[in-house]
């Protein structure tokens, strides 16, 4: 929690199943806040915290705000997993996205892509109960020869400036034959949210990506789509951007930053396992204009060793470029050398100490033998500074004495 007054942490809070009033029991493949989201569910000026569970069957808890911070929880009734045709196994990747994607001023989740109850309206009551269900069409299949894919990624934004959120969901796709890292699929939908419901454009064609987050990096007044392109000739990486209009997001209006652009700092890596795996948005430097942070964390346990990263591009008048970059590396923070600490696993740009900048937030779960750590950088003009850096570590929480957690190793909720 924020002090408030712009002091740093003001006290930190570990929740599990087996807290009371939390419904559900800790235990071992729940995946209990694999994905979660933050808004004020029930309109009582405080923000609730919402995280997906796997309780035999899909399912949502909401965590109610307060102003002692989260306290008990509820368990959403009739929620369902996906049923996507082309899907493999989508209730162990289920994904949860927060947005108002009706435009009636109360935030909204979605829950199960091709459900007839996938959007779960807000204002939500205390047992949980939303105010009305709606259905989230499946994504088209990309191409005949896909025979699967789960969820990489699910993220919301008013990508045409028409007040109402929308909806992109990434998926990984198996063609049945592996294939080099940079002929991978990787489809990306876009459903156009409404007060009438979700549509899907048929002209809306956008690239391969492995992550993805929306923001205005261009101050149009517009949310931008920001993706980590897979296939083609994108590099690893490279950083695209489809721009939002009042007809959507559209491909043909992109920009690529790479380690080419003038100004992007470092070089290409030359190993696959280099590639951003982690984006978020939010203005830094206080301009009024989206930032964009994106973590390459070598996450997988098979991967080259090699320099864990993550790069911070600001925003502006012209959209993304590479004007006022900076590259943070693990070593330069105190990782685990050599890829152990898997430094930008998580990334996430929100306001932790009330300055009107967003703070960098940075995860390194480790492993087994290798502590986790969340670091959060202070925001400036200048952008995230590695002055006034603050770790939180196992150590930090009061309540997590014999447990191991992996900081960070899911999502940032703000």
């Amino acid at each position: 929690y924020g002090a408030g007054d712009g002091t740093g942490i003001a006290r930190c809070q570990y929740l599990t199943q087996d807290d009371p009033g939390i419904p559900g029991g800790n235990r071992d493949e729940a995946f209990f806040g694999t994905d979660v989201a933050a808004r004020d569910f029930d309109g009582d000026g405080y923000t609730d915290l919402a995280a997906s569970v796997f309780d035999w069957k899909p399912g949502v808890i909401i965590m109610w705000g307060s102003e002692n911070g989260l306290s008990r929880g509820v368990r959403v009734p009739g929620t369902d997993g996906s049923h996507v045709a082309w899907a493999d196994d989508p209730i162990l990747d289920e994904q949860l996205a927060a947005g108002d994607f009706d435009g009636d001023g109360h935030p909204d989740l979605v829950f199960g892509l091709g459900s007839d109850k996938g959007l779960l309206k807000g204002p939500f009551g205390r047992d949980g109960a939303p105010a009305g269900t709606g259905r989230v069409p499946a994504p088209r299949r990309p191409a005949p020869d896909v025979e699967g894919a789960n969820y990489d990624d699910l993220v919301a934004g008013d990508l045409d400036g028409d007040g109402a959120d929308d909806l992109v969901s990434i998926h990984d796709a198996d063609t049945g034959a592996e294939v080099p890292w940079r002929d991978r699929t990787q489809p990306v939908s876009y459903l156009r949210g409404g007060p009438d419901g979700f549509t899907q454009p048929e002209d809306t064609r956008l690239p391969d990506a492995g992550e993805g987050a929306i923001g205005d990096v261009d101050g149009d007044g517009v949310d931008d789509l920001v993706l980590s392109p897979r296939g083609g000739d994108a590099g690893r990486s490279s950083l695209t951007v489809v721009y939002g209009t009042q007809d959507g997001p559209r491909a043909r209006g992109t920009t690529t930053v790479d380690r080419d652009t003038p100004g992007v700092p470092g070089t290409e890596p030359q190993d696959e396992d280099a590639v951003f795996t982690s984006l978020d948005t939010g203005d830094v430097n206080g301009d009024g204009y989206a930032d964009v942070v994106a973590g390459a964390p070598r996450w997988d346990v098979y991967g080259e060793p090699g320099p864990e990263q993550v790069l911070f591009l600001a925003g502006g008048p012209d959209g993304l470029g590479g004007e006022g970059a900076r590259l943070f590396d693990g070593d330069d923070l105190g990782a685990a050398p050599g890829g152990d600490a898997d430094f930008g696993g998580a990334v996430g740009l929100t306001d932790l100490d009330g300055d009107g900048r967003a703070d960098l937030v940075v995860t390194a779960p480790g492993s087994d033998t290798v502590e986790g750590v969340t670091y959060l950088l202070p925001g400036t003009t200048e952008g995230p500074s590695t002055t006034g850096v603050t770790r939180l570590t196992e150590g930090t929480f009061d309540d997590t004495e014999g447990v191991d957690l992996l900081m960070g190793g899911g999502e940032i909720a703000h």
